[in-house]
């Protein structure tokens, strides 16, 4: 079963269609592979009907077919859901044994984490709902709805990237 995950979409509504390569032995959909600014990719492979995938449940609808990936050049990465180790992503076991995610979790622990932007900001989702939970400052926000709210993250850091280039 294809299932096109939110990360993908919004990828591929602010790149275009994505590429299909192999990057480090793994399939993957890539987006703008030789603009350093704007290089993505997902890793694939994810099949929600196995003990991973029953265990992830609500990162589904995010993660669609992919494992995890490279979202926004380096700065921003979606942590790989299964036990594979890549030394510059975040396994999810790892992400969430982070200080900075154990201390998010003290605040609110109903949210998943998944995702993290310079191990600075750490995104969770909770039921629909994207948050954010910010190390500088110590604080957990409310972005809103899923989609939009990741969207306008990655737009946000998109467009700082296109003024330090």
């Amino acid at each position: 079963m294809n299932e096109t995950g939110i990360l993908e979409r919004i990828l591929t509504r602010r790149y275009g269609k994505p590429m299909d390569i192999i990057r480090q032995g793994l399939p993957a959909r890539g987006w703008n592979p030789d603009k350093w600014s704007y290089k993505s990719a997902l890793y694939m492979g994810m099949r929600w009907n196995s003990l991973p995938g029953l265990h992830f449940r609500p990162l589904r609808a995010i993660y669609g077919e992919s494992i995890g990936g490279y979202l926004v050049r380096d700065t921003m990465r979606a942590a790989i859901l299964l036990p594979i180790y890549k030394s510059d992503l975040w396994n999810i076991d790892e992400l969430r044994m982070h200080p900075a995610v154990q201390r998010a979790i003290v605040l609110d622990p109903t949210i998943d984490y998944f995702m993290e932007e310079n191990n600075m900001q750490f995104y969770g989702v909770k039921g629909g709902q994207l948050y954010v939970y910010d190390v500088e400052y110590d604080d957990l926000e409310l972005l809103g709805p899923v989609e939009p709210a990741l969207e306008k993250v990655f737009n946000e850091l998109a467009d700082i990237d296109e003024e330090e280039d």
